[in-house]
């Protein structure tokens, strides 16, 4: 049981939480507030205002197609970007990482440096960080969830993004009781030690944007077991840009600005986060409904909201993918694999999904980037079902390949093609966590899935590492081999020596097909300042530096 002072401290925070709530009218259906946590009779606290004036009647709404799961940073299900977009406004991590993962910059640490030979990082927080209740952050905040997310008796989904943590297994788990390599060395000053030579900037773009600090004075004294159904998710008090005002499960967050930012208060009172179908964003953005919102246009959106004088801007680089995902305990033959690759129309996708805009990449570094080492893709169907020969194809076997209802289209482009080859596949559609869920159970054979594509080599490593539980199920050791030596280099040319042997290997083995490299529109309204729209992409976005322009 939590001490009657910290139950105190969380239910005085709540209420401060509420400050933006005035007229807002009560709650229903499956809505909570941080209003109805707070100690009965306790009135709003303070509005949104930074040293340049007051922001309180500022409303920004921000429109997201699939919703998130929960307010729990890690309490996800799925590992969706929206449920990251969701917890990156209310909580922190340690820095900010820009457009498709081209560098990082300080968030809660205001700078760091590399330790113990390369094997540690040293961290120096911002001493001017605060929780929405007042308290102080500090390292040992993040030490309390580090110890965390990788004890084995809390349930969390993605801990095997830490296994590169010292004091943890393949997992992510902590090998004995807070065993983990995170350690405050002071207040203001966090040491994280690695088991392998790990460049600091590159921990950052990769692992950095799952880790979220979480309040100990609130949450020390709950039992890892019993943290995920805790009280304290009804109204959670976290250190990120916004605080918490209410919820409506599966619809509508608001939130309020956090006036104690260490980087700066949002020059607005509301950001409420709205989930929209996909066909009304443009018309709602014209209308004055939405300011914005977290999804690809397509390029007749695009221009069609430009002659509505919205403000439209495209990506400079490729920003996301299409991937292909096979499960190689099910296709175990590479032969197989690589006819698959050649015999989907690649081009045909880009032109039918993305208008175009968009290149077909032969692994998953992004074509012409600094990684790029010149393999190329070209259909080849021929050659596909020449594989397929040399591997004793059986034509009568049917495959299995679950999508989302949003990947349908695709999905039959796929069908088709693969069918001019002589390979057969049953189409279900399914639920995003039913098809990861089934690709790593061997329900399903194959599956679409996006995700967003960053300058970084190694920013799909998961895909291919045995030592994780990833989607395809590879447990061919080479790739994580391989991708350890490229984590640990710190000589520019002998990292693009093994990225390019790393491209070689993916080429050869074809553990999955990258379906292609789109280009991002953003549409926004003309009031809505200081958003970038494909910030998003790599799970975060600066919303302290959001305003409204009347």
């Amino acid at each position: 049981m939590r001490s009657s002072k910290k139950i105190a401290a969380w239910m005085l925070a709540a209420a401060m939480a509420t400050g933006l709530l005035s007229g807002c009218g009560g709650s229903s259906g499956n809505e909570t507030t941080a209003a109805a946590s707070a100690a009965e009779g306790t009135t709003a606290a303070s509005t949104a205002t930074d040293k340049t004036g007051d922001y309180s009647d500022k409303v920004i709404t921000y429109g997201l197609t699939t919703a998130w799961d929960t307010v729990n940073p890690y309490g996800s299900t799925s590992g969706s970007i929206y449920q990251n977009l969701v917890c990156d406004k209310l909580y922190d991590r340690l820095a900010f990482i820009e457009e498709a993962g081209s560098g990082v910059s300080p968030r809660a640490a205001k700078s760091w440096e590399s330790a113990d030979d390369g094997k540690a990082a040293i961290f120096h927080l911002d001493e001017n960080a605060k929780w929405h209740d007042g308290q102080p952050v500090t390292a040992k905040d993040w030490v309390f969830t580090a110890q965390l997310i990788t004890n084995p008796k809390f349930d969390y989904g993605l801990r095997s993004e830490f296994n590169t943590w010292a004091g943890t297994d393949d997992n992510g788990l902590e090998t004995a009781e807070k065993s983990v390599g995170v350690e405050a060395v002071d207040d203001y000053t966090l040491k994280i030690s690695f088991k392998n030579v790990t460049p600091v900037e590159d921990w950052l773009i990769l692992h950095n944007k799952y880790f979220y600090v979480l309040p100990e004075h609130l949450l020390g004294d709950i039992a890892p077991e019993k943290m995920k159904d805790d009280e304290f998710w009804k109204a959670p008090i976290g250190s990120g840009p916004c605080t918490f005002i209410s919820e409506l499960s599966g619809s509508q967050l608001e939130l309020g600005s956090f006036a104690d930012y260490q980087l700066g208060a949002p020059q607005f009172g509301k950001l409420i986060l709205k989930v929209i179908a996909s066909t009304n964003t443009i018309t709602s953005i014209a209308a004055g409904e939405m300011d914005g919102f977290y999804q690809q246009p397509t390029t007749d959106d695009a221009l069609a909201a430009k002659d509505m004088g919205l403000t439209v801007t495209e990506s400079s680089e490729p920003t996301f993918v299409g991937v292909f995902l096979i499960n190689n305990q099910n296709v175990s033959d590479k032969r197989i694999r690589q006819a698959m690759s050649y015999a989907i129309d690649k081009d045909l996708l880009i032109e039918q999904n993305l208008q175009g805009k968009g290149v077909a990449p032969a692994t998953c570094v992004i074509p012409g980037s600094e990684y790029d080492c010149g393999l190329t893709w070209s259909r080849d169907v021929d050659k596909a079902k020449e594989l397929l020969a040399e591997a004793g194809w059986d034509s009568s076997r049917k495959l299995k390949m679950a999508v989302t209802s949003a990947r349908e289209s695709m999905a039959a482009i796929i069908q088709q093609n693969l069918a001019e080859a002589g390979i057969t596949i049953d189409v279900q559609t399914v639920e995003l966590a039913t098809m990861f869920s089934g690709l790593q159970d061997g329900t399903y054979d194959l599956g679409i899935c996006g995700s967003t594509a960053m300058s970084y080599p190694l920013w799909m490593s998961g895909y291919y590492d045995n030592k994780n539980a990833t989607y395809c199920q590879i447990t061919d050791t080479a790739y994580a081999e391989l991708q350890d030596k490229i984590a640990a280099e710190t000589d520019e040319a002998k990292k693009k020596e093994l990225v390019n042997e790393y491209q070689q290997l993916l080429w050869d083995e074809m553990p999955l097909v990258m379906l292609y490299n789109g280009y991002t529109f953003g549409v926004q309204s003309e009031r809505f300042q200081g958003y970038n729209a494909f910030e998003g992409g790599v799970n975060n976005q600066a919303v302290w530096k959001w305003s409204v322009k009347e």
